[in-house]
């Protein structure tokens, strides 16, 4: 349950509303997921696969820059029988994975596969920020946010949005991301501070004129 800001009448929220999202148990008696799952809650619940009783949570830490999250919850009967997941490393391109998550359509866990198309940096939506995204051609619908992308096993990335008016293109977040993220965290006692930015833009010097303007020779090529 959410209710985001009103900037309007800044002395209220908005409605409130219900949404769900995926996520998955790692080390420490932690769940990972996306930030915009939790984003503006007032209330989490979480379940099991195969279990239809909702645990409250409670977010330890979010990071919206690279809209990743972490949740926990104190009753021990959630735990019970769980395993948590290994991360793995970065997959190659035309690398099989597996998207597992629970998207819109039904209540069962849902299993989408694909293989990796691109291994770059990405603008994430929900960060408005810059960086490596793993892009594949498997199927990525609400509710798979924050859902793991399996590849032998262990988890090479995390779901987390898709491109709008295009079929079967995905994002997830990759392994150094979800570990600077997590370590991160595990540093500062629970505070993400965030990626370092160097602090600098670069041109493309692709137009003859700005070429010719800062003196650059026909053969020549670099960075301004």
């Amino acid at each position: 349950v959410s209710a985001s800001p009103n900037w309007f009448m800044p002395w209220q929220t908005k409605q409130q509303r219900e949404s769900t999202g995926s996520g998955f148990i790692i080390e420490g008696r932690r769940i990972l997921t996306n930030a915009h799952c939790v984003a503006d809650q007032s209330h989490v619940t979480v379940r099991k696969h195969g279990d239809p009783t909702k645990y409250t949570a409670r977010v330890v830490a979010v990071g919206h820059e690279c809209d990743l999250a972490v949740l926990t919850t104190d009753i021990e009967e959630f735990w019970r029988d769980t395993t948590p997941l290994q991360l793995g490393g970065i997959p190659e391109l035309q690398d099989p994975v597996s998207v597992v998550g629970y998207p819109t359509g039904g209540d069962n866990i849902s299993v989408s596969v694909g293989v990796v198309s691109r291994v770059e940096p990405q603008q994430y939506v929900h960060g408005a920020t810059s960086l490596l995204a793993i892009q594949i051609d498997a199927a990525i619908n609400p509710g798979n946010s924050g859902g793991p992308a399996m590849m032998d096993h262990r988890v090479v990335g995390v779901a987390f949005q898709s491109l709008d008016g295009a079929e079967n293109i995905g994002f997830i977040i990759p392994v150094p991301i979800i570990r600077h993220f997590l370590e991160d965290v595990d540093r500062n006692k629970g505070a993400y501070v965030g990626f370092p930015v160097l602090g600098i833009n670069c041109q493309a010097m692709e137009n003859p004129q700005l070429r010719a303007y800062a003196g650059m020779l026909p053969h020549e090529s670099g960075v301004m």
